[in-house]
């Protein structure tokens, strides 16, 4: 399992690791969707091409995609895989990661307040990749606040 934790809440600094002792630090750019970060050294970027569309690159190597689908579901390729990113359901925030019919993966909150992000998702994928989709999940859910909030302001103000 990879978790992703929220390091500071001044600066937009996530720490990311997982069973197999990988780890890392990403950087989200403030006000922004697009990230930089490293796991055992080796340097990656999360880059945000449109409003629908996440790209994740490797020394300049496109190593994954992520492309919004319809209704809510998001198609992720990597290295010529498909699957389907899903939401567990209408009342919960969840992910789920598909291959066809069949559910490979998911990716939920961990408590309240905490900060912290859990993927759990299939070994085949390496560690960037994991990450990956669990910050493209982790800026969907940053966006649905968002745009909640700004409906909360605009109905009451």
């Amino acid at each position: 399992m990879l978790e992703i934790e929220r390091a500071s809440w001044r600066a937009p600094r996530y720490a990311v690791r997982d069973d197999d002792g990988h780890s890392g630090v990403w950087i989200r750019r403030r006000f922004g969707e697009a990230m930089t970060g490293e796991i055992n050294g080796e340097p990656y970027e999360l880059r945000r091409d449109g409003r629908r569309r996440f790209t994740l690159l490797g020394r300049g190597t496109e190593l994954a995609t992520a492309e919004a689908a319809r209704r809510g579901r998001w198609t992720v390729v990597v290295q010529g895989s498909t699957y389907e990113l899903r939401r567990q359901s209408a009342w919960r925030s969840g992910m789920d990661l598909h291959s066809g019919a069949i559910t490979i993966g998911s990716i939920r909150k961990g408590p309240a307040g905490r900060g912290r992000v859990f993927c759990e998702l299939p070994a085949e994928l390496p560690p960037p990749v994991q990450a990956f989709i669990g910050f493209v999940v982790l800026l969907l859910w940053n966006r649905a606040a968002s745009s909640s909030g700004a409906a909360t302001v605009v109905a009451s103000g």
